[in-house]
């Protein structure tokens, strides 16, 4: 009874996690959040708080006290950032001075302002302009990259193209098809690419350092037998992390654990159903939750039913496999500790999702059926026996039975 207490305290202690979270004071998270068809911030204006801002167009002139989130289809940002930036768009422009760090997605990028921290950029073409100065690091992921700009540090990049024509104060790793160190480049350290083609490298570009060329990192194909090898170490370092998983539910919560499995074979159409339910409401419930909480506050409780949902789905694999064991010890007509059942179950689950297709079905029934039943179990724990029916009194003249 004590070993119940203590596992029901927990869980109740669990479920108000998200409620816990949601009195978070949210002013300490104060924005300005603007969304429609074009949002602009006019130039001399000043938004005093980080600035949220989703539009067909968005076109920063002004300045941002905080810090800039923007998506859209264009954004341009001209003005004033004070602390970091982070956007994705079509067509992305950064031009004004960002104290902090740029970090940028889209479909066509241009970087030709003052970046006081890093740039990390990935897109179909990224131009870093002529004039560009990063403070520290640039990292950037694209079909073709230009860099023209001064970087403080390090550059690394994966690419189809780079063309270097500006400076680098230190070194530069990169991955690409094509390499080009224009007239001009300078590069304070090592240059150390991997590309299936040589490098070209004008006669007026400098590398102070070494340069080394070694075969494309995204192109090389691991042999068969690396590639099994992998996968067997991957199997295996998910069966061991799912037991250790396995230990924290069963070794506090044994008989709860247990119940919970069982659940999955004396109740499954109501485990299936309630478990495909969860992993598709919650979800949703959460994104409205976080949009509304953006605008009047409790946001912190999307996030906290999502973190819920996770820890749910993998302690329902692992009450599946708990059910697995116990099923195939039972064939074999003897009984097992609960932590063998453990093992057995997620040695033959895991190995099953190994196969294609039908390891992505079983995986998915495991989740389903191992939240729903989790669910359930918990539902049935709170609520505690059911109360029997009050004894009714035999009516007046009824002889008493023998």
């Amino acid at each position: 009874m004590k070993s119940k207490r203590r596992a029901l305290a927990a869980l109740r202690w669990l479920a108000l996690a998200p409620a816990l979270l949601a009195l978070a004071p949210v002013a300490a998270h104060a924005a300005d959040l603007r969304q429609g068809s074009d949002v602009t911030i006019p130039a001399g204006s000043t938004v005093a708080d980080d600035l949220y801002a989703s539009g067909g167009t968005v076109h920063v002139n002004g300045t941002i006290a905080g810090s800039l989130i923007a998506a859209g289809g264009t954004v341009d940002v001209s003005g004033t950032v004070q602390h970091d930036v982070m956007v994705a768009g079509g067509t992305v422009t950064i031009s004004g001075p960002v104290t902090g760090t740029v970090r940028v997605v889209g479909g066509n990028l241009r970087l030709s302002g003052t970046i006081g921290e890093d740039l990390v950029a990935a897109g179909g073409t990224i131009d870093v302009a002529p004039g560009t100065a990063i403070g520290r690091d640039l990292v950037l992921a694209g079909g073709r990259a230009t860099v023209a700009g001064q970087v403080g540090r390090d550059l690394t990049a994966g690419a189809g193209t780079l063309d270097l024509s500006g400076s680098v104060a230190r070194n530069v790793k990169a991955d690409v098809t094509n390499l080009h160190l224009e007239n001009g480049a300078s590069i304070g350290g090592n240059l150390d690419y991997g590309s299936d083609n040589v490098a070209q490298i004008d006669s007026g570009a400098t590398v102070t350092g070494t340069v080394t060329h070694s075969p494309a990192q995204f192109t090389h194909q691991p042999s068969a037998a690396q590639r099994a090898l992998d996968t067997f170490t991957g199997w295996i370092r998910l069966v061991v992390g799912l037991f250790a998983l396995g230990l924290l539910v069963l070794l506090p919560f044994g008989a709860f654990g247990r119940r919970a499995a069982d659940a999955i074979g004396s109740d499954p159409l109501r485990s299936a159903g309630l478990g495909m339910a969860l992993l598709i409401g919650v979800p949703i419930a959460a994104l409205v939750v976080f949009v509304l909480g953006l605008l009047v506050g409790g946001w912190p409780l999307a996030l906290a039913a999502l973190a819920l949902l996770a820890i749910g789905v993998a302690v329902g694999y692992v009450l599946a496999a708990v059910f697995v064991g116990r099923a195939a010890f039972r064939l074999l007509r003897t009984e097992a500790h609960p932590l063998l059942d453990l093992l057995v179950g997620l040695v033959v689950l895991t190995a099953v999702g190994l196969i294609p297709i039908l390891g992505g079905v079983v995986d998915v029934a495991a989740v389903v059926l191992g939240l729903g039943a989790l669910t359930l179990t918990l539902f049935r724990s709170w609520r505690g026996p059911a109360t029997a029916a009050p004894a009714v009194p035999p009516a007046p003249g009824t002889p008493l039975p023998a």
